[in-house]
């Protein structure tokens, strides 16, 4: 009788998680381009898509390079995996859904203020008509935002192999159409199988692909906050994109970690 509550426990939760992808996935099947952003393309200098691409990759390279440090405390990402530990033994003692969605909430209230952090520094700099210094802002938001819900379900972010999936998530999130359905999918298999394909591109190969997602992602906003006080709905925009991801992450995060307890 006990087993048969754990394993209807974990169906439900796998079930509402495949729901939540699902939603997730048709929402954003078709990219919505507003009549406001069709006139900011209008005014977007030709040379701005490839400055934001570079400044992404040079970001990117920046946090790899340092370390996590240069966008989190030791001290509370160390505290964050150790609650995922307490978690995970409450999960392990008993197997119910409050335990099972611990987990999830944990990843909800670090997005929430990561999502509140990334708009109020986006609009701070859009009252000022800044923009191209926003972006290691903003990338360090998001990666701090994907690290934070990796570390509350229990995962890391440090390997080759983990900084790609991370690398992915990002680039799968902000995309739409066949590239939303691919990432998804490759997401999926590297989670099934435990470990990338060979035909995966170089780990630099996808910071680049990354970059240049979040680059066409960011544009229309990056013309808008170059404006002086109209700049701040441009800044904000940084606050939508960065819960699109966030919210992403928990999705697959979660799925990641209901199929490691399954196998387990």
């Amino acid at each position: 009788m006990r087993g048969r509550k754990q394993s209807t426990a974990w169906e439900k939760e796998y079930r509402e998680n495949w729901r939540r992808e699902q939603k997730f996935l048709r929402d954003h099947r078709e990219a919505r381009i507003s009549p406001l952003d069709r006139k900011l393309d209008e005014l977007a200098p030709e040379a701005l898509s490839g400055t934001l691409h570079a400044a992404f990759v040079k970001a990117f390279e920046v946090v790899f390079q340092k370390g996590t440090g240069v966008i989190g405390r030791v001290g509370r990402r160390e505290n964050r995996r150790m609650d995922a530990k307490i978690r995970q033994y409450k999960a392990e003692l008993r197997e119910n859904r409050r335990n099972l969605r611990a987990f999830s909430r944990a990843a909800d209230r670090s997005g929430l203020g990561n999502t509140l952090a990334a708009g109020a520094a986006g609009a701070g700099m859009g009252l000022f008509g800044v923009a191209l210094p926003d972006v290691p802002l903003f990338t360090a938001m998001l990666l701090k935002s994907v690290y934070e819900t990796a570390e509350s379900f229990g995962f890391g972010h440090e390997t080759p192999e983990e900084r790609r999936f991370v690398l992915l998530i990002m680039e799968t999130a902000l995309s739409g159409g066949p590239e939303l359905e691919d990432g998804d999918r490759r997401l999926n298999e590297f989670m099934r199988d435990g470990a990338w394909r060979p035909e995966e591109p170089p780990l630099g190969e996808q910071v680049r692909r990354t970059a240049r997602r979040l680059s066409e992602a960011v544009l229309y906003g990056k013309v808008l906050q170059n404006i002086p006080v109209v700049g701040v709905a441009g800044g904000l925009r940084d606050g939508v994109l960065v819960r699109r991801v966030q919210r992403y992450a928990a999705i697959k995060y979660r799925r990641r970690f209901l199929l490691a307890r399954r196998k387990h």
